[in-house]
Formats: structure tokens, sequence, C-alpha cells
């Protein structure tokens, strides 16, 4: 996907860790979505373009803005998302790899600053219930399990 930016303001979310897609969120102004065989589409503020590791590309016309600036706005606000979700960010923003014991289900709900500590953040999700977390200073690992 190439985006190109026509005065504006948006925010893209392109990682190669298994995320199920590339997307563009439009906050304000214009962006240029060109995609495919030279396919090409514009995004109104409030839009965002996905674009499936499939290939397949839609427009979702009512896209979470908040969510998706949160970071830049220094919070992790998570809306119903799972723990797995959850936990890539983690390991992007603290810089630990993750390993899942127990497949953790259900959806989590939670609005943190982005400076709290790791051991703060597992604290809270573990005092949520049916979760647990070993962190491993040394090799900087966290293990996930019931």
């Amino acid at each position: 996907m190439t985006v190109e930016v026509v005065g504006t303001h948006f925010n893209v979310n392109a990682y190669s860790d298994d995320e199920a897609a590339v997307r563009t969120t439009l906050l304000e102004g214009a962006v240029k979505i060109l995609y495919g065989d030279n396919r090409a589409s514009f995004l109104k503020p409030g839009q965002q373009a996905n674009l499936a590791r499939s290939g397949e590309f839609k427009i979702i016309n009512d896209a979470d803005t908040e969510e998706t600036v949160a970071w830049k706005n220094g919070t992790f606000l998570f809306k119903k998302e799972s723990l797995e979700s959850i936990m890539k960010q983690v390991s992007r923003w603290y810089g630990v790899e993750v390993i899942f014991q127990d497949k953790i289900p259900g959806q989590f709900v939670a609005t943190l600053p982005r400076n709290v500590s790791v051991s703060r953040l597992l604290k809270i999700f573990e005092m949520a219930g049916g979760v647990h977390f070993e962190i491993d200073d040394t090799n900087r690992k966290i293990t996930v399990r019931r």
C-alpha cells in the first residue's frame, strides 16, 4: 500500500509481526491510498483503509480514531481486545518477548498511561482475573499462563 499525503493528520499501522492488515486512518485533511494494480482511493476524515495480508482491500467509514492515536496521546487504550492483541503492543513498547503457555479467553478493556512499568501493567491485567504472568528480566521474556 502506498499512502500519498495531501496536507493532513493521519496514522499508519504497519507492523510485520502477524498483524492482520496494514491500516491507514485519516483524522483530518486527505490522503490518497494506492494499492493493488494501481488502484486508488481517497480517504475522508474518520475513515480507515485496511489492506489485509491476503490482498483484500476495504475502507471502514466509522474508524475508532481515539483508539488509533492513543499511542500519540501517551496511553494504551484497549477496547474489548484479546490478550494476544494487547501483548503484541506490550512486546513492541517494552521490547520483550511474549510466550503464551495457555490460551486466555475473553476480551479486556483498559486505559493506561504508556509510562506505566511493565510489571504494573501486567498486575492490572492479573487483577482482572484468569491470567498470570511470569517475568524473566534477564532474558526479557514474559510468559502468559492461566
